[in-house]
């Protein structure tokens, strides 16, 4: 069930204009800060929010566009969000059957087919219990089974793990990667990469209402172009312009670093590397090793990062605003580091690579 988009509309002072396709049995990704135009998306493609310029088809069938404006109930669309928005008078194989019963089913088949999919879900031994009865997680299951019920041909995932605890969001991410491996088109939004990265084929990065990214998610998390998708890529991004042997940033400073295929001398392009690659000496004017990137900064913070602790900086020239770099635990006790300390950051050259920035 292919999905061909193009929407453009105005609420207030935002505008979004989008095009994107997402081949039929994908999922696409959406990625960017507040306020991009996630969730405008996928409000547009349920037909919650008005348009006036687009041109939507899935599998061939058209949803929108010169003349045509299906009302939300004929488009074939599951929506699921971070609530779960369970009917609270109605069991969890109630709420499931409400979605085939809306599409015509009779009571049996809407009742067969809601117990498949608790089932599917892992949840049917819940089958008979009201959402007030049910724990975050176990509603979130219910959801899902009844998003799916309806066998939608297009499904809208709205931050669908937001609203979890710690331990209840891994179980769901991993019941919904395997029910999509074989389930129809998708469409999710979310902030966090792991979503991304454990469920979707491509990612599309959002700014301002506009795609600036777009590719495989591997790829896109891989080499980020912009600011916003490396941070969530967990990865260092210097903006400046290509050089032969790396990038020249906007007040003159140059990092060194290996240039992609694609890399045009004398244009746009951001250097990227990893903050385990950055290594952290006292500011004294000492280094070791060959590195060819240094600059002087300060200790913004200092915060856990799984078995490392990561350190943020503050002061040096604007590029560095906003570097990262991981250290062992007992580095950090030897450098005696805390916020405030003066340190250099060096950063091999082999370390860095340079990619085109986005559009």
């Amino acid at each position: 069930m292919t999905l061909s988009a193009r929407l453009a509309l105005s609420r207030g002072t935002f505008a979004l204009d989008v095009e994107f396709t997402v081949p039929a049995g994908s999922v696409l990704a959406l990625l960017g800060p507040n306020g991009s135009g996630k969730s405008t998306v996928l409000g547009s493609l349920a037909g919650l929010l008005p348009v006036h310029g687009a041109d939507v088809t899935l599998a061939g069938r058209q949803l929108v566009g010169p003349g045509v404006d299906l009302p939300p109930h004929e488009r074939r669309i599951g929506l699921l969000s971070q609530d779960a928005l369970l009917f609270p008078h109605l069991s969890a194989v109630d709420n499931v059957a409400f979605a085939p019963r809306s599409a015509g089913q009779s009571r049996a088949r809407a009742r067969e087919a809601a117990l498949r999919w608790l089932t599917e879900v892992d949840a049917a031994e819940f089958a008979k219990r009201r959402p007030g009865q049910l724990s975050g997680g176990q509603q979130q299951r219910v959801a899902i089974a009844r998003a799916l019920a309806s066998s939608p041909e297009l499904l809208l995932l709205d931050e669908p793990f937001a609203a979890l605890d710690v331990d209840s969001a891994p179980a769901i991410r991993g019941l919904l990667r395997r029910v999509l491996r074989e389930g129809p088109t998708t469409v999710l939004v979310t902030h966090d990469p792991l979503d991304a990265l454990a469920l979707a084929d491509h990612v599309a990065v959002l700014a301002g209402g506009r795609i600036v990214e777009r590719g495989p998610t591997r790829e896109v998390l891989g080499a980020p172009r912009t600011a916003f998708t490396a941070r969530i890529a967990g990865l260092n991004l210097v903006a400046g312009v290509a050089t032969e042997d790396g990038l020249r940033t906007a007040s003159g400073e140059v990092i060194t670093g290996l240039p992609a295929p694609d890399v045009v001398v004398g244009q746009a392009a951001v250097a990227v590397f990893e903050p385990s690659a950055v290594s952290v000496y006292p500011h004294d004017g000492e280094h070791h090793g060959s590195p060819r990137n240094t600059v002087e900064v300060t200790v913004a913070g200092l915060e856990p990062h799984g078995p490392v602790i990561r350190l943020r900086v503050a002061g040096g020239p604007p590029w560095a605003a906003g570097l990262s770099a991981d250290l062992t635990p007992a580095a950090v006790a030897d450098l005696e580091l805390e916020p405030g300390s003066p340190v250099t950051l060096s950063v091999k050259a082999a370390t860095v690579a340079v990619h085109p920035a986005a559009d």
